[in-house]
């Protein structure tokens, strides 16, 4: 091979020095030798591929078909990726599905999406409620009848054949006997006069509102209230065993996330707003609560009306918080009525 190599050079000298003798120019020299420069430049960019290819090829073969080595490159390469974090924040790229990033349309001011608080709505939604004075009542209807007429178009509306209606007794008695998982949760948004709210609990709630039944000459008996809504998941699925969906309410809608116990006994209320979100079932099993609806700002600027109603037992009042906020309370109480509802809020997407 040196042999050869030794002597291709001697021809090339020889060819050189004939060129030149003849005294040929840069530019003949290069139109002369442009075959044999290619011809290296070829020889010369095929070696570089081999070595460039032969790695890859070999590190692709070791991925696919050996596990272990897969493995130790993808830590290493990790540990790389670590190393370049102070030079380069490669993290947004890892999560994005496009490495470019497109450009957003040029919005204006009133296309940006608004970032709305518990109190606020759209403004324009406040042209749904500008000319209502009072609310719907229905009977025998369906979701889909309420969805259309009503909900959609942000009226609340009061199902009066709900038929919902159970005493005190019976409601303690399906809460103590059939809600173990509720008894041991830890309720939120808490308000009683039958205990500090530091040694607040369900059960021992529940058993003095009993006691103070059974026993005429207890103080309690004469004036409490109770009110308290399920968060963990373990007591929204337990009250579903005390508080009965409305024959209305379908199949396909999702379950509600959180419900409500209101119950009050000859104990007079100021209608106090409670914090609701989604569409709201709020039912009347026993005696009555004042309930108030204030439209959201900035409908509240003298253009919706605010909307009070009076709930009986059995009667039900629906309605989506996207306009509205609830207050309830008891003005009137009645000695031998005790006062029970349940809230159901549900996530209604459309």
């Amino acid at each position: 091979m040196d042999v050869e190599m030794e002597k291709l050079e001697h021809e090339l000298q020889e060819f050189l020095e004939d060129c030149r003798k003849q005294q040929f120019s840069s530019d003949e020299m290069r139109y002369i030798c442009q075959p044999l420069i290619w011809h290296f430049r070829l020889a010369t960019l095929k070696r570089w591929t081999l070595w460039f290819l032969l790695p890859i090829l070999v590190t692709y073969l070791l991925w696919n078909y050996c596990d272990t080595c897969a493995w130790t490159m993808s830590a290493v390469g990790r540990l790389l990726l670590i190393q370049l974090l102070p030079y380069w924040n490669w993290t947004p790229y890892y999560y994005n599905k496009c490495l470019i990033e497109r450009a957003e349309p040029v919005r204006t001011q009133m296309e940006e999406p608004q970032t709305l608080g518990r109190h606020e709505t759209l403004w324009e939604n406040c042209a749904l409620c500008e000319s209502l004075d009072t609310i719907a009542t229905v009977t025998n209807v369906s979701f889909s009848m309420l969805e259309s007429e009503y909900l959609e178009r942000g009226l609340p509306v009061i199902v009066t054949d709900c038929g919902l209606e159970l005493d005190l007794e019976s409601q303690l008695q399906r809460i103590l006997e059939k809600t173990p998982q509720l008894l041991a949760s830890e309720p939120c948004d808490v308000s009683t006069n039958l205990l500090l709210r530091h040694l607040f609990n369900i059960d021992v709630a529940l058993e003095k509102i009993r006691d103070s039944q059974e026993s005429s000459a207890s103080s309690l008996s004469s004036s409490w209230h109770l009110q308290f809504r399920n968060c963990e998941t373990r007591s929204v699925k337990a009250s579903r065993l005390y508080a009965d969906k409305p024959y209305y309410y379908p199949n396909h809608l999702e379950p509600y996330y959180s419900s409500w116990l209101l119950m009050a006994h000859n104990s007079r209320r100021p209608l106090d707003e409670i914090y609701v979100r989604g569409l709201i079932f709020v039912q009347q099993l026993s005696g009555h609560f004042k309930l108030r609806l204030r439209p959201k700002k900035p409908c509240d600027e003298n253009i919706c009306p605010n909307l009070n109603l009076e709930l009986a037992a059995g009667e039900c009042v629906v309605f989506s918080t996207d306009l509205w906020r609830l207050s309830y309370g008891l003005q009137n109480p009645v000695s031998e009525q005790t006062s029970i509802a349940t809230i159901f809020e549900v996530d209604w997407q459309r």
